[in-house]
């Protein structure tokens, strides 16, 4: 895969709700850091949402490595760690 493949994702997630948000924003990176500079200026310092930026194949790669963003509030440390 070449660097003009990587697709990028900003991802919200709120951790007293367990929702997630996703923006697609294809392979314009310049547009998906604008994006996640504006979400975290919103967001402000002591904003209570994870706001980020990931850049990957695909969503479903994004899904697989990052999970804990897209499990809910309810997940446990024993899920995520599989044990």
């Amino acid at each position: 895969m070449s660097p003009d493949d990587i697709k990028h994702f900003l991802i919200t997630f709120d951790p007293s709700t367990g929702l997630t948000s996703v923006k697609t924003f294809g392979t314009d990176y310049d547009a998906a850091q604008a994006a996640y500079a504006e979400a975290e200026e919103a967001n402000g310092l002591g904003g209570n949402l994870d706001i980020v930026l990931l850049s990957s194949d695909s969503l479903a790669t994004i899904k697989r490595t990052h999970s804990s963003y897209f499990r809910g509030r309810n997940t446990s440390l024993k899920e995520l760690l599989g044990t």
